[in-house]
């Protein structure tokens, strides 16, 4: 079974975390990885639990917005 990032509590303020980059969120799930032992690539990396997740997101999106 692939290994996933466990939720880690934010510090940031409200304000703060509506003012996050793209950059700054991968420098943040690369950070979680690292800390949890997982794999930045490879078949439970995290790379490919990322691509994953944005397939099926977009995928679900699409088929939600075809069937209304």
């Amino acid at each position: 079974m692939a290994a996933t990032l466990e939720a880690v509590p934010s510090t940031k303020t409200d304000e703060e975390k509506t003012e996050i980059t793209e950059a700054d969120a991968a420098r943040e799930l690369v950070r979680m990885a690292k800390e949890q032992g997982l794999s930045l690539t490879g078949p439970d990396g995290l790379l490919k639990q990322l691509t994953k997740t944005v397939i099926e997101t977009a995928l679900d999106e699409e088929i939600t917005e075809h069937l209304g």
